[in-house]
């Protein structure tokens, strides 16, 4: 299976608790955070996703204000509805901290953390050739996408995810040089991209990872042996008696 990691942190800006119509309880957070890039502070959210028993008792001990660093995965869901097919990226918690001494700033629109962590580490293969181009400012970027998988163990199969992958500068000629199906190691930063559907005028939100580091990686194809024969493992030959 692939590596599938995910770590974020932020202050909890909502969390919810509910149950599924067999019964499993599902809690929804909500973690707000500003991260330094440069001589920027770059704001972000993560919505997570948690399941089972712990998310109900989490659910009674979270304070919102409070400082939270959760670790999980990524899991890709797809649909159809209406004749329209539908999909994203969502977070699934598997655990959560309290951060204390955390740098927590107030803003207009509520407390915000200050160097907050958004970091993914993924592996998997290209799914198509990457595609380069030049901003408006001669800027080279990459866009490409990543085909990972994980093992389901309610399903008792492999599951296959997909996210998009977009990387800037060195890196997007990096990427670029690269083809579909290589096997990739990814280290970045979740993003999200908002747009509004020109015909619907329904905004619409897509999860990428901001490459900030590719390592190309090689198969290793096992091949398998006879085992060879030692001579102490060769059985004797019986002498014949004289009659």
């Amino acid at each position: 299976m692939s590596t599938n990691l995910i770590i974020i942190s932020g202050v909890l800006s909502k969390h919810e608790l509910r149950y599924t119509p067999k019964g499993t309880p599902v809690l929804e957070v909500a973690l707000i955070g500003k991260r330094a890039v440069g001589d920027n502070h770059l704001f972000s959210r993560a919505d997570l996703t948690f399941y089972g028993k712990v998310a109900e008792l989490w659910a009674d001990q979270l304070a919102e204000g409070q400082a939270y660093q959760a670790m999980g995965h990524l899991v890709y869901e797809s649909w159809t509805a209406d004749g329209l097919k539908g999909s994203r990226l969502r977070i699934v918690g598997e655990d959560l901290f309290r951060l204390e001494n955390a740098d927590v700033r107030q803003e207009e629109k509520g407390p915000v953390l200050y160097g907050a962590e958004n970091r993914v580490i993924l592996t998997g293969g290209l799914t198509a050739d990457p595609e380069i181009r030049l901003t408006s400012l001669k800027t080279p970027v990459a866009r490409a996408s990543l085909g990972f998988s994980s093992w389901d163990a309610s399903a008792g199969q492999a599951r296959s995810h997909y996210i998009e992958l977009e990387a800037w500068r060195d890196l997007a000629v990096q990427l670029a040089e690269l083809k579909k199906g290589t096997p990739v190691l990814l280290e970045g930063s979740l993003k999200t991209e908002i747009w509004e559907d020109k015909e619907t005028k329904i905004k619409r939100y897509k999860r990428v990872l901001e490459v900030q580091r590719v390592t190309p990686l090689a198969r290793i194809h096992s091949t398998e042996r006879k085992p060879v024969k030692t001579p102490s493992s060769r059985k004797p030959k019986s002498k014949s008696k004289a009659a």
